[in-house]
């Protein structure tokens, strides 16, 4: 699979309904495109940023936590590495294009807390629960 073939319009667009369902409260409107996002991504590829064959572990908190950027097609990975570029993180940063199950270790790692889509733009972590 190419990096110009990902594409993921529909996961953004859920990410937005997630805002405006906050922005007005709605808890059950919320649950339900959380449950939408979590079919919608188990089968679904992703660019994910790796260093040295490893996922990029970005801390989240001053103890410990950390998430893992992914992008949702070539321009999101694009604004994501100059994002990194102005962070001083750029150095060494690759990608796979794999399911967000490719690492599997992450998921038992209790300090990691999710994938952080398009960490360039507004973002969504997609949190261990709805792996």
């Amino acid at each position: 699979m190419k990096i110009e073939e990902i594409n993921h319009p529909e996961l953004k667009n859920h990410i937005n309904m997630i805002y405006m369902h906050g922005e007005n409260e709605n808890r059950k409107a919320i649950e339900k495109t959380e449950a939408e996002i979590k079919d919608y991504i188990r089968d679904s590829y992703f660019i994910i940023s790796t260093e040295d064959g490893k996922p990029v572990k970005i801390p989240y908190a001053n103890d410990g936590e950390y998430i893992v950027p992914v992008f949702t097609d070539e321009h999101e990975y694009e604004m994501g590495m100059q994002y990194f570029s102005f962070n001083v993180m750029d150095e060494n940063k690759d990608y796979v294009i794999e399911k967000l199950d490719y690492f599997k270790k992450l998921k038992e790692d209790p300090n990691f807390l999710g994938y952080i889509v398009n960490i360039a733009r507004v973002s969504y972590i997609i949190n261990t629960s709805l792996l």
